[in-house]
């Protein structure tokens, strides 16, 4: 039977960032990815700008694993680094981000996997957890070999789904006080985009397109979002489908009717839109993004009030101004609200659980409420909360201490 120190179960961006950064602290670690890649919506659903820097981050320079993945990304040409875009076209709602390229992307996410030494299992998929006395003892994993199980001193659940910490018994919630969950979309790209003539489209232009759009069914958001990447292809976020991954029939159907989204909204930008007459839709996302998931119960479930409020707290490991993003169930239009005080902060507590000692939380499974939620989804902050799993694995086992019980304080010291 295989043993590592750390586990990590998903190999999107929390994962991988877990990962690598408890293997460059010395401790073996094992990545499990059911696709054949890491980076999971950044490369596979092609969503391709990370969000959820905090205010001013692109006037110092970038550390941890968010340099790395920024390094690695402008020297293959595939980033130009970090920008700013406007939520909805609101010059009051300015966020920073990096467009990159999706492909580019894995390339870097293997050579930091691989730099670090972390062993991966592709075309794997956990499908379960064994626990004794409030401990996990090993995972069973399900891939062309059979199922199999494995152990290791601590398991970070990175999946999208909170799927460990479920199967552990640890309690969760989804979606928002009646159940109602955030829309999915699938990712397209269209190359030939005449860049400058769609430069000069307003605004206001954008939204009477959009609202003919609407009004034709061909569109199903009341904006324009189409923005160029290095490459000069133009990605676009514009479908919207109401999806329960908990109900995987529905699921499944919603996944073919993204594709048939995507070919009415291309159709409709070559045949309305300036700058598109020539262009052609050449990629979309293996997979719809989903905005929506489990939220597991953790020791400290981060409140709304907390992100608006930017509480401070002593056992923070990531920070972020990016706002309350929730786009309404009916894809046409989203509410946005920005941080009180212009910065949030994420305690490391809302990434443990009093049922499960050796299991660490990362990314958008973690503790927190419906609209917080809606805060610390986005890959940014996904990143840091990955990079703060690895390191508190690390130094759980490096002070023989159970990972719910390690002080963040020590993680706040070495991230923030």
């Amino acid at each position: 039977m295989l043993h590592y120190e750390v586990i990590v179960a998903g190999g999107g961006t929390a994962g991988f960032a877990a990962a690598v950064t408890a293997a460059k602290a010395g401790k073996k670690t094992l990545l499990i990815e059911e696709k054949a890649y890491l980076g999971g919506t950044a490369t596979g659903a092609q969503i391709c700008q990370f969000l959820g820097f905090a205010n001013g981050e692109d006037q110092i320079p970038q550390k941890g694993i968010i340099r790395a993945v920024l390094d690695g990304l402008t020297a293959a040409g595939g980033s130009k680094g970090i920008e700013q875009i406007y939520l909805s076209g609101n010059k009051d709602l300015g966020v920073l981000v990096i467009p990159y390229e999706s492909d580019v992307l894995k390339d870097v996410i293997d050579n930091l996997v691989c730099e670090a030494g972390v062993d991966v299992l592709f075309h794997t998929r956990v499908i379960g957890a064994e626990t004794s006395d409030g401990k996990i003892t090993g995972l069973r994993i399900h891939n062309e070999e059979g199922i199999q199980t494995v152990t290791g001193d601590i398991v970070i659940d990175a999946t999208f789904h909170g799927s460990v910490a479920v199967s552990c018994g640890c309690p969760w919630k989804m979606g928002d006080e009646n159940g109602v969950l955030q829309p999915g979309s699938l990712i397209y790209k269209m190359m030939n985009v005449d860049q400058e003539r769609y430069a000069k489209v307003s605004q206001k232009e954008k939204e009477e397109l959009a609202a003919k759009g609407i009004a034709e069914g061909c569109l199903y958001v009341n904006n324009l979002l189409a923005r160029p990447l290095p490459s000069g292809v133009l990605y676009s976020n514009m479908s919207r489908l109401e999806i329960n991954p908990l109900d995987t029939f529905a699921w499944s159907k919603a996944e073919m009717e993204a594709r048939r989204q995507i070919r009415k909204i291309s159709r409709f930008f070559i045949e309305n839109v300036p700058g598109f007459e020539h262009s052609f839709l050449v990629a979309s996302g293996d997979f719809t993004g989903l905005r929506d998931s489990r939220r597991i119960m953790g020791k400290y479930v981060l409140t709304n009030e907390d992100v608006l409020e930017g509480r401070l707290f002593e056992d923070a490991v990531a920070k972020s101004s990016y706002p309350i993003d929730i786009h309404d169930t009916d894809g046409v239009s989203s509410r946005v609200v920005k941080p009180n005080t212009g910065v949030f902060y994420i305690p490391y507590r809302s990434q443990v659980t009093d049922e499960i000692s050796n299991l660490i939380l990362a990314g958008r499974c973690i503790s927190a409420e419906y609209e917080a939620h809606a805060c610390i989804r986005v890959m940014i902050t996904c990143m840091r909360l990955g990079e703060a799993a690895g390191l508190a694995a690390a130094e759980s086992l490096n002070q023989g201490c159970a990972a719910n019980e390690l002080d963040g304080k020590i993680l706040k010291e070495k991230l923030l």
